[in-house]
């Protein structure tokens, strides 16, 4: 009796074990996140890492895309209705804006 409420009890898990791998992504389907993805200039690879949603319905967006090496690249964008800035234009307005809007503990929700 004891191996049969093991093995269920590890099939009742599987389903559990299989998502821990995914980040926590709340809001991976959202509209920032879609509106991000278009403005992308190739969206090979795309993952979103975290979405962290702040004050005012701006969009702290971490994520990844396949880079020309056949690897990764990280990067963070800061939506704010149809604005998109991305770490990757390597613009001051960028900086600003992810420095102001989601660095630190502003108020928000992931």
């Amino acid at each position: 009796m004891k191996t049969s409420s093991t093995i269920a009890l590890l099939v009742a898990l599987v389903p559990l074990a299989a998502g821990a791998d995914e980040p926590a992504t709340s809001g991976a389907g959202s509209e920032p996140v879609e509106l991000l993805k278009s403005r992308l200039p190739s969206k090979a690879g795309f993952k979103v890492d975290d979405v962290q949603m702040k004050d005012g319905g701006v969009a702290c967006i971490t994520y990844r895309v396949a880079n020309d090496t056949g690897g990764e690249s990280r990067a963070q964008a800061v939506v704010e209705g149809e604005k998109v800035l991305r770490s990757t234009s390597r613009s001051t307005e960028f900086a600003k804006a992810w420095n102001s809007k989601c660095a630190g503990s502003g108020g928000g929700t992931k």
